[in-house]
C-alpha cells in the first residue's frame, strides 16, 4: 500500500498518511502504524500542464485571494519555517521521503519542461488546481544536466512586480535554470511590520516599515529559509527579478552592495542587457540618485548570501553571487508579435550564465 502524506503543523501528529486505497478499517481510518509508517514515500504527481499555465493559475487564484491587504499570508513560527524549507529543498532534490513531510496543501508535482521533466511543489489539489492554505509560494526545480544552468531565478513580488512571475518562469524555461522560486502572496498582504531595517512606500499611505508579507524585506517567510537552505547546499548565483515605476533606466542592476565591480556576474549580466538594447543603470556606478533609488542595499536574500547572520538588520560582507535586477514596465512586458518585453532580458542570461 502507497500513501498520500503530509505534516500537520498544529496537531499532535508529526505525519498522517492518507491510503491511495480504501483501508481495511474503512476510508479515514488509518492504524497508527500506518499513520507513523517512517517507510512510507510521496512520489510526485505527475501533470500534463506546462509549467507556464500552472504559474498563470496560481497567480490569477493569488490575485482574488491573496491581494494587497487581504490578510491571507500565514506567518509561520521559526521552527515551522525551517523545516518546510527544509523538506521542500530535499523533496525538489528527488527525496520522496521527505515530501511526506510538506504540510497538507503542498504536494509535489512532475511535469514537462523543454527536454527536462521538472519536480514542482504547490499548492496545488491533485489535479493541479491551486488550493491555497498558507501562500507560501511555488517552487520548481531542473535536475542537474549538460546543458542546464547552474542558477536560481526568484520572483519575490509576484503581484505589486507585473509579469515578474512569467518573466521568471521564461527565464527558468529558456535558459533551463535549475531552480524557480516564487512568492505566494502581494507583499503588501498582511498588516504586520516585517521588523526589519528599511521603508518603502509600495503599500500606500506614505512611507512605511517593509510588512512580514513581503518576502524580500521579511526574514520570517518560508520564501527567505528556502533561499537560505540553496545558498547553503549549492554554489549557484542567484537572479533575483523587480519592477519598479520610478524614473529608471530599463533595467536598474546591482549586487545588492552598494558597490560597483566591473568584475562578477552583475556587471556581464548589465553588458549582456545593455547590448540587446534596453538602457541599463549601475548601482554604486551612477546610482542611486534622486527619482532612482531601488538598489537592493536591504534586500535579505542578498545579505544572508552575502554572509550576514542577520540579515533583517545587518549587511553582508562577501556580495556578488545575487543580481538584484529592476526593470521599467517596458521592460517586463510578455514578448507578443513586435513587442520585445522581457526577452532580451531572457537572451541576456543565456549568454551570462554558462550551461554545464
Amino acid at each position: 500500500m502507497s500513501f498520500r502524506c503530509f505534516a500537520l503543523l498544529s496537531g499532535a501528529l508529526l505525519v498522517a498518511c492518507h491510503a491511495n486505497q480504501e483501508s481495511p478499517h474503512g476510508a479515514g481510518q488509518e492504524t497508527a502504524h500506518e499513520v507513523r509508517d517512517a517507510e512510507a514515500t510521496c512520489p510526485p504527481i505527475a501533470l500534463s500542464a506546462s509549467l507556464e499555465d500552472v504559474i498563470r493559475a496560481v497567480v490569477s487564484n493569488m490575485a482574488s485571494k491573496a491581494g494587497a491587504d487581504s490578510g491571507a499570508y500565514v506567518v509561520p513560527s521559526p521552527s515551522v519555517r525551517d523545516a518546510f524549507a527544509a523538506a521542500l529543498v530535499s523533496t525538489l532534490s528527488g527525496d520522496t521521503h521527505k515530501a511526506c513531510s510538506l504540510p497538507a496543501s503542498y504536494r509535489s508535482f512532475s511535469l514537462h519542461d523543454g527536454p527536462e521533466d521538472i519536480l514542482l511543489v504547490a499548492e496545488l489539489d491533485s489535479s493541479g488546481h491551486p488550493a491555497p492554505q498558507s501562500f507560501w509560494g511555488t517552487y520548481a526545480s531542473r535536475r542537474s544536466a549538460p546543458g542546464t544552468r547552474a542558477l536560481i531565478v526568484e520572483a519575490p513580488h509576484p503581484l505589486f512586480d507585473t509579469n515578474t512571475p512569467y518573466e521568471s518562469r521564461a527565464v527558468f524555461s529558456e535558459a533551463r535554470a535549475e531552480w524557480f522560486l516564487m512568492a505566494g502572496a502581494h507583499r503588501c498582504a498582511n498588516e504586520g511590520s516585517a521588523g526589519c531595517d528599511g521603508t518603502t512606500t509600495a503599500c500606500g499611505g506614505g512611507s512605511a516599515p517593509y510588512r512580514e508579507s513581503d518576502t524580500a524585506h521579511a526574514t520570517t517567510s518560508p520564501f527567505f529559509a528556502i533561499h537560505a537552505e540553496l545558498s547553503k547546499s549549492t554554489d549557484a548565483p542567484f537572479l533575483q527579478l523587480h519592477g519598479n515605476a520610478q524614473s529608471c533606466p530599463d533595467a536598474l542592476i546591482s549586487d545588492a552592495s552598494g558597490s560597483y565591480s566591473d568584475a562578477g556576474v552583475t556587471a556581464r549580466l548589465a553588458a549582456a542587457i545593455e547590448a540587446r538594447g534596453p538602457s541599463v543603470g549601475r548601482c554604486g556606478l551612477d546610482f542611486p540618485k534622486s527619482g532612482c533609488s531601488l538598489c537592493g542595499t536591504d534586500n535579505v536574500e542578498a545579505r544572508m548570501t552575502a554572509g550576514s547572520s542577520q540579515a533583517c538588520t545587518e549587511k553582508g560582507t562577501q556580495y556578488g553571487r545575487l543580481v538584484h535586477l529592476e526593470q521599467r514596465p517596458s521592460l517586463r512586458q510578455i514578448p507578443d508579435g513586435g513587442t520585445r518585453g522581457y526577452q532580451p532580458v531572457v537572451d541576456a542570461v543565456i549568454s551570462t550564465f554558462p550551461p554545464r
